[in-house]
């Protein structure tokens, strides 16, 4: 059995053939690995390295305009009415105080009652974005008046929280002549912690 051609013709070819192979070969071995293939890694290398050029030149043409939309957000926030205008917690502690004191006086009748008992300093134990400032607030008044305290309060600028709310009722007074209170006369007990905040970090970083 023969396995080369027998004629001359036929051997050529199959010599070319070989030849052929041996070339890519060669080729795949010596050429393209050591020359081509490092090349056309440099080549990505060099696009990616543009690709990050251009976007390093878009962020800096856009800087100007980033700035300004800083400034923009800080001028917003500095005039945001939210939070209380004080310096510090004990400061802001007596701005609570005043401003409880001026929703009893701003909604108490002439011949109404309500009593700011005891207020007090309470430390916020959960941190959070902004510095809470609270208070524990102690009150006497009559039902209808607290409850336009309490509206006049949550809804004034800047804005005032009212928590851990508990409430009980006193006995029903008497009037001169043994005859019981008028409606709305009994007054109830409360008590309650008033909070702020100031626009100072609170330890627990935004977005968390």
């Amino acid at each position: 059995m023969r396995l080369l051609p027998e004629s001359a013709r036929g051997q050529r070819f199959l010599a070319v053939v070989l030849l052929l192979i041996t070339l890519l070969l060669a080729y795949l071995l010596l050429v393209h690995w050591w020359l081509v293939s490092p090349y056309l890694a440099m080549r990505d290398e060099y696009y990616d390295l543009k690709d990050q050029q251009y976007r390093f030149a878009e962020l800096i043409q856009s800087k100007p305009v980033v700035e300004q939309q800083l400034k923009d957000v800080a001028g917003l926030e500095q005039q945001n009415q939210a939070f209380l205008n004080d310096a510090d917690a004990a400061s802001a502690f007596s701005d609570l105080s005043e401003r409880l004191k001026r929703a009893v006086d701003q909604n108490l009748d002439p011949n109404g009652r309500c009593t700011v008992n005891g207020i007090s300093p309470s430390g916020s134990h959960t941190p959070e974005v902004y510095l809470r400032v609270s208070a524990n607030v102690n009150m006497s008044c009559q039902a209808e008046t607290f409850s336009k305290v309490l509206y006049t309060i949550e809804s004034s600028n800047p804005y005032l929280f009212v928590d851990r709310l508990v409430m009980y009722r006193q006995q029903p007074m008497f009037v001169p002549g043994g005859k019981p209170a008028p409606p709305g006369a009994t007054l109830v007990n409360s008590q309650f912690m008033l909070s702020g905040f100031l626009r100072q970090p609170g330890g627990v970083k935004e977005g968390k």
